[in-house]
């Protein structure tokens, strides 16, 4: 069994999506059900920042909003077959008013905690890892979305939570034994602490929970998908000249 970690460049275009999904079933034919670690789409994790401060400062957030649910349902018209659409169209506008609502309540509190944002962020994997879930049932006998807030237990370190990797690896472990004939799509980024508060792993947290679901399940790879080719000297959208590093050292 195989992880394949796809980061937000991967799930932000119908294009890099009908791409994940070939990926997807060419490694499950060849290798099995993988486990797919799924970021938000890319920029929404930035959008969901913006909106979270500027309802702190009593600012207008409602475009954020709005840009933020036409991306998704783009992407549901475009990729899921019309018979299908309606339940996603539905689960999504769950999540898009379960966040105005705590958007709402920062504004009038004008107040945002460690603890509110990670909840507030928490909804671009979230969104994704649905979304990509139940486009992927067209292509697969069984897929299964997968939050890893049920999964992934942290302290309560909000932002940058620690790990119980006892308790999660048990946690994943018995969840896969029951659901590895799937494909499992799961939210990258976030856990939750011992009082079900969901919390986030920090930037890049996602190839973070790649590495997790790795390790608990001791998998043969864990692969990380991403728009450059290796690992780069510096971020080639800020550095034209930055170049592939030929090889990395453990040191």
């Amino acid at each position: 069994m195989k992880v394949l970690k796809f980061g937000g460049t991967s799930v932000g275009s119908v294009e890099s999506i009908q791409t994940l999904l070939r990926i997807v079933k060419n490694e499950a034919a060849l290798s099995g059900n993988p486990v797919v670690v799924l970021s938000a789409m890319s920029g929404v994790t930035n959008l969901l920042s913006k909106m979270a401060e500027k309802a702190a400062n009593s600012e207008d957030y409602a475009l954020y909003l709005t840009e933020l649910e036409t991306r998704h349902f783009a992407i549901i018209k475009t990729l899921l077959d019309v018979q299908r659409q309606n339940p996603v169209f539905t689960k999504l506008k769950i999540f898009f008013n379960e966040l105005e609502d705590l958007l709402q309540g920062i504004f009038s509190l004008k107040e945002l905690t460690a603890q509110t944002r990670d909840l507030v962020l928490s909804y671009g994997e979230r969104c994704s890892a649905f979304l990509i879930s139940k486009i992927a049932e067209q292509h697969f006998t069984e897929t299964c979305f997968t939050d890893a807030t049920e999964l992934v237990k942290t302290d309560s370190n909000f932002g940058q939570a620690r790990l119980n990797t006892e308790l999660t690896e048990q946690l994943i472990q018995i969840f896969y034994q029951q659901k590895q004939h799937q494909v499992l799509f799961v939210t990258g980024f976030i856990g939750s602490n011992e009082n079900g508060r969901i919390t986030t792993l920090g930037r890049g947290g996602s190839d973070y929970t790649a590495a997790i679901f790795g390790s608990a399940l001791n998998a043969q790879e864990i692969q990380i998908w991403t728009d450059v080719n290796g690992m780069m000297t510096a971020d080639p959208r800020m550095v034209k000249k930055a170049f592939p590093l030929p090889e990395l050292s453990y040191t």
